[in-house]
């Protein structure tokens, strides 16, 4: 006898002793609570049968609770819903009977190719529903089987949805408020998943506007569907007030049990929308919760994610103590926060340019990825299996078009371009079309590169556009002030109520017989002076309130102009951009030197300018440049475009400066000649060499630029001044342009020292 044949036996075996206790000892099962329905003849089921049933329907639902790939504990299941489903019938018990057919409904639905069998199960218990007339029993069996029928395939969602819309009028018949509108709301889930994300987002707002008729507090769940609706719709705008309104919800309910998950969402839109500084506060928030639960499961998830900020603003060094700091004391548990694990410590290496160390850890990222990937045995879901492969996959695209591997690169793009559509999130799938636009521009493929590139810019101007963005800042600033408005409404109550008991005990101990007296006697002469001093107020008043009204007037004009010169910084630097990627895409036309050498000077001239405008873009005043930041930012891009400057280490020494855009730009194009001309001449036949740039503050206001080099120099007898190349033409141009003093000398290399005065315009003094 087989060892599956044996085990099925025993648990006959078990299920019959349980019946025969549960008969002669009904006692026993009178913990489980549920009632005794009546049969079809109207009578009352008798006692032991009943909790026979009742203890075969009650292990059935236990076993079914357990993982579906548990064959066994599966079988188990429906081993005893089937013995609850033969007592039923032997009793004529049509009540018991429905019940146990919808669980046995359930166990089908489980598997996706018994859910015609799992359906007709329902019907039959829908069906006895109808004959007895109980639209309350009906309503909760459509409701379970819409529950049940899984999101995937697709084929399915039209039924789940019908499920839950039979449910819904039926509670509407009944008065039911409540559950009506938990059977609409996960309607517009099905909807969502649908792409009918119009209807979803009606059903979901009507649901809404029900649940607060109804004084329900728990609406954290809405705003998530409402959020996700809007992710959907590439509305971040939208998608940061709901996540916002989740997070209050939430809160006020004191319903935190899934704090962690709400924290991280909205960090992720932040990170989103490049508000690093948001993300990094919320997700810090999210992994507290989870380090004071001891719930680790989903640490290194979301630890990924502040991972990213700090690259992103900059702090890789402060990423990877933090990394260290963590797998010191909460060590990876499973293979998926290996994965992480590895992930994380490639991005940092990565961001602090040392490339082989990273693709050490990509690929052992990937080593461990492929164990678990579109593996149902890890993965609850096959969402999350399709957004970590997307994940894992655009990491090592990255990181094979930053090291000019695109052969590699072309392998994971085109993996995830080759997804169904809809499947790729569009926050991600503009940058998978740009990355495609490099690596066809980088292997000849002109065509194709010109058409992944307007995909890319279409995207990315529906995602980015100025009027949405400024829709965020405007209801990030909502945000806050609301909350800063609760804060002070509580302390004004507090200290309203103090001061209210004070002065109940000022007037108990002062006012006497004496001073009332004296009241009444000053009290006429007091009235007059009183309705004089009332019409000067009211004077004053109305002045005050014209005031305002044109400081009002002043302050949206102010700010329009900022959102207007945002807008201008942002389509410059989108414009250079463009350009730059035809200049890239240009020089696999060319076979001549000079014509390649031109383009690429021009296009790091066209670089300079555009961080320029793209850090102006960022700042929430448009006037000045933080001239450290923007030197480490062009310094870091002319490193990754020359394949000579990795053998060239950079010493940056910047005082924390922040000069005015006139000035700034004529400065990083300075810059750009300097250095770029001290890496392509200044270390010869391969040689190593360092290039530093000093930036410092001099008395008042003057300011000085040193670049140097410790390369071979310049030739005996060369003439700076005589000089007619672009570069050196340039240098002189832009040093007129700040109205400077411009020195180019032989000092162990070549020495350049620029000195000028910072200016101060208008608009600079009153950021």
């Amino acid at each position: 006898m087989s060892q599956t044949a044996l085990f099925t036996r025993m648990l006959r075996l078990l299920a019959a002793l349980v019946i025969w206790f549960m008969c002669y000892f009904p006692a026993a099962a009178q913990h489980t609570g549920e009632g005794s329905p009546e049969n079809s003849s109207g009578m009352n089921v008798k006692l032991a049968d009943t909790n026979g049933i009742k203890a075969l329907l009650a292990n059935g639902k236990r076993y079914l609770e357990k993982p579906p790939p548990l064959k066994k504990v599966s079988d188990t299941a429906l081993l005893f819903l089937n013995q609850a489903l033969d007592l039923s019938r032997a009793n004529h018990s049509d009540v018991w009977e429905a019940r146990v057919q919808q669980y046995i409904g359930l166990y089908f639905l489980r598997d996706d190719e018994t859910i015609t069998r799992g359906k007709n199960h329902f019907l039959k218990a829908i069906g006895y529903y109808r004959k007895a007339a109980d639209k309350k029993a009906e309503a909760e069996a459509w409701n379970m089987l819409g529950e049940g029928i899984p999101f995937s395939p697709s084929q399915n969602l039209p039924d789940k949805a019908q499920s839950f819309e039979n449910a819904r009028s039926l509670y509407h018949q009944l008065n039911h408020l409540v559950e009506s509108t938990n059977a609409l709301k996960n309607m517009a889930e099905v909807h969502m998943y649908e792409d009918q994300l119009e209807l979803a987002e009606k059903e979901l707002l009507q649901a809404l506007e029900n649940y607060k008729a109804a004084g329900v507090k728990k609406l954290h769940f809405t705003y998530d569907l409402l959020a996700e609706v809007s992710k959907r719709k590439v509305d971040l705008s939208k998608e940061l007030l709901y996540r916002q309104e989740g997070i209050r919800s939430m809160l006020a309910a004191s319903d935190t049990a899934m704090a962690d998950f709400f924290y991280s969402k909205l960090a992720l839109v932040y990170a989103d929308l490049n508000m690093y500084d948001k993300s990094e506060e919320w997700i810090l928030k999210s992994l507290d919760v989870l380090k004071k639960r001891y719930s680790f499961g989903d640490y290194y998830g979301e630890l990924s994610l502040l991972i990213y900020d700090y690259i992103k603003s900059g702090q890789a060094q402060k990423a990877i103590a933090c990394l260290e700091k963590t797998v010191r004391e909460v060590p990876p548990e499973n293979m998926a926060q290996k994965v992480d694990c590895n992930e994380m410590f490639g991005n940092c290496y990565v961001a602090l340019k040392e490339y082989g160390k990273a693709e050490q850890y990509y690929l052992a990222m990937m080593r461990d990825y492929k164990i678990t990937s579109f593996s149902g045995d890890f993965y609850s879901t096959n969402a999350q299996m399709v957004t970590d492969y997307i994940h894992y996959y655009q990491a090592m695209a990255d990181f094979y078009i930053l090291t000019g591997k695109y052969a590699q690169a072309g392998y994971y793009v085109k993996k995830v371009l080759d997804l169904p559509p809809g499947t790729v999130r569009p926050i991600t799938l503009y940058k998978f079309h740009y990355m495609q636009f490099q690596v066809d521009s980088a292997t000849g493929r002109y065509i194709p590169a010109i058409r992944h590139f307007e995909l890319h810019k279409r995207i990315n101007d529906s995602l980015f556009d100025a009027t949405r963005m400024k829709q965020i800042s405007e209801l990030q600033v909502k945000y806050e002030t609301r909350e800063k408005e609760q804060s002070i409404a509580v302390l004004k109550a507090q200290s309203k109520s103090e001061h209210a008991g004070l002065q109940n005990v000022s007037l108990q101990r002062n006012i006497t017989i004496a001073g009332i007296a004296m009241l009444l006697v000053v009290a006429g002469l007091a009235y007059n002076g009183y309705r004089n001093k009332q019409r000067s107020n009211r004077q004053l008043q109305i002045k005050q309130e014209e005031i305002n009204k044109q400081n009002q007037s002043l302050q949206h004009l102010l700010k329009e102009k900022e959102w207007l010169l945002k807008e201008v910084h942002h389509r410059v630097k989108n414009n250079l951009q463009i350009i730059i990627s035809l200049l890239n895409a240009q020089t696999d036309f060319l076979d001549n030197p000079s014509a390649l050498h031109a383009i690429q000077e021009s296009r790091e001239r066209m670089q300079a300018i555009a961080l320029i405008h793209q850090k102006l873009y960022q700042l929430e005043h448009s006037t000045l440049i933080n001239i450290r930041s923007y030197i480490q930012e062009l310094v870091s891009y002319l490193e990754s475009s020359f394949t000579s400057a990795r053998r060239i280490y950079f010493h940056l020494d910047i005082e924390p400066i922040n000069l005015d855009v006139s000035q700034a730009v004529p400065l990083g194009l300075i810059l750009n000649e300097a250095i770029t001309n001290s890496v392509k001449y200044a270390f010869p036949e391969g040689k190593h060499g360092v290039i530093s740039v000093l930036l410092e503050r001099g008395e008042g206001d003057h300011i000085q630029l040193t670049i140097a080099d410790n390369g071979i120099g310049l030739p005996p007898g060369f003439d700076v001044t005589a000089n007619n190349t672009l570069g050196i033409k340039l240098i002189y141009l832009f040093t007129e342009q700040l109205e400077g003093k411009l020195s180019i000398r032989n000092a162990d290399g070549v020495e350049i020292i620029l000195s000028f005065t910072q200016e101060y315009f208008a608009d600079s003094v009153l950021s």
